[in-house]
């Protein structure tokens, strides 16, 4: 909706086909907002039979076979063009950038006896090997290649007519401190409408979704927009030439703009540290709030800029030992403050002398003074008890099984505030329907309609 706000022309969003089809609310949204659905080789993966052994069979390729006893790729569904994801007993690490807790292989061909030619899918690792396959025997998921050219006409149509298309690089949401490995969908989207229209001029525009506490109902964000990439005519002569090294080039490309415009944390801080992203995410805006003088009130868009600067110049010198201790020291001010449930804020305007008892003992004061009112909003408070609680609990178990399911997901928070609305709705209209009928029940039916009307303007005065 903020895009669409600050945007001159229609934005059609790409969007999940699984989303369309498995969530109501969500699928009724995008069908209004036009959206373009999109199949995603996620949402059609099913775990393949028995396992899969390799073996080197060349430089940077290997043969797959299946084990004895097992179906063949051909009986399993299996065919040129899918991708196989053997999982790793660790994660492994890209240039300290990417996580992957899989491997994933492509299948250039298969053979009458049914061995298949395979080789580390370079579009998902970014690189040509990522760990020793050959003598591996693992069971696998299968990845099956789509076709998507009616998804890439409805694209093509609506860039030709004028419009603008909106794409998540990453391929998903994702509740991770820095962009994940970019898919080359949006590349190859551009490159293909230069190649077929190739005076039709084509920019590409990052957009920065940058949010305060994204897992948070009415948490500050911010959106911000980079210099347009204009595609160069050279790239485009060498994906028409077949060069596929172009479509890589420009994904790199839209990588380095889209950095300009988010926050995005190292995992160099949370491994020296051995904390989660969310605490170094934590940490850099805490070091961002010391190095900024109480007297200076800064707009959203400054701040996020400084915890980028911050969070850049940590990495560039984290070999530094006074940087380990520095971080440490922040980190352990943060749990101090959490014990003491008290905030930067609260800490900078407080006394710094015998004069800090009485401070302590006159906000508690207001503390109560400000509780007081809270005893007329207390019968709105339990009977939307029930509701909150109900709500909460299914966005951490949607958030839950959307992590346990995703691979660009750690604790699924990108989906909790979405959950919330989405339920929260339902739920507090089934709830007002029961209040209603236990108020008709108990004083006559007349009064039903006044309750489901009175109770929320009750709760909404308090």
């Amino acid at each position: 909706m903020m895009m669409f706000s600050q945007s001159p022309r229609d934005i059609f969003m790409l969007i999940a086909a699984s989303s369309v089809k498995n969530y109501a609310l969500e699928g009724f949204f995008a069908k209004l907002q036009k959206a373009v659905p999109v199949y995603r080789r996620e949402d059609s993966a099913f775990s393949g039979e028995g396992a899969v052994r390799f073996e080197a069979s060349g430089e940077e390729t290997w043969k797959a076979m299946m084990e004895k006893g097992a179906p063949s790729f051909a009986n399993q569904g299996i065919k040129v063009g899918d991708q196989l994801s053997i999982p790793l007993d660790n994660p492994v690490t890209v240039d300290d950038e990417n996580y992957f807790k899989d491997v994933r292989v492509t299948i250039s061909d298969i053979n009458s006896d049914g061995v298949a030619q395979v080789s580390v899918c370079t579009e998902y690792h970014a690189v040509s090997s990522l760990v020793e396959l050959d003598g591996m025997t693992s069971k696998f998921k299968v990845f099956p290649k789509l076709d998507q050219s009616k998804a890439y006409e409805a694209i093509f149509s609506v860039l030709a007519r004028g419009d603008c298309i909106g794409v998540f690089p990453e391929g998903g949401s994702s509740d991770w401190t820095q962009l994940r490995k970019l898919k080359v969908g949006v590349a190859y989207i551009a490159l293909s409408l230069k190649k077929k229209y190739r005076g039709l001029p084509v920019t590409i525009i990052p957009c920065g979704l940058n949010y305060i506490s994204g897992h948070r109902f009415r948490s500050k964000s911010l959106i911000e927009f980079g210099s347009p990439l204009v595609i160069s005519s050279l790239l485009v002569d060498r994906f028409i030439s077949g060069d596929k090294s172009a479509v890589e080039l420009l994904t790199d490309q839209i990588n380095t703009k889209l950095h300009d415009v988010t926050l995005n944390i190292p995992p160099c801080i949370s491994g020296m540290l051995n904390i989660s992203p969310f605490e170094s995410r934590e940490i850099i805006a805490t070091a961002r709030r010391l190095y900024q003088p109480p007297t200076v009130q800064l707009p959203v868009e400054k701040y996020l800029e400084l915890n980028r600067r911050l969070a850049n110049g940590f990495s560039k010198i984290s070999d530094e030992p006074k940087v380990e201790k520095l971080l440490g020291d922040i980190r352990e001010y943060n749990i101090d403050l959490q014990k003491l449930y008290l905030t930067d804020r609260q800490l900078e305007n407080s006394p710094k002398n015998w004069k800090v008892a009485f401070w302590g003992m006159w906000n508690l004061c207001k503390q109560v003074i400000v509780l007081l009112p809270f005893i007329f909003a207390l019968p709105g408070f339990l009977l939307h008890l029930p509701i909150a609680m109900i709500t909460k609990w299914k966005a951490l178990s949607v958030a839950s099984r959307q992590a346990a399911r995703s691979e660009v997901k750690i604790e699924g928070r990108d989906v909790i505030a979405s959950t919330k609305i989405a339920v929260g709705f339902i739920v507090l209209i089934a709830f007002y329907l029961i209040y209603a009928v236990i108020t008709g029940f108990l004083f006559g039916w007349v009064w039903a309609p006044v309750a489901f009307i009175g109770i929320p303007l009750y709760t909404y005065q308090w």
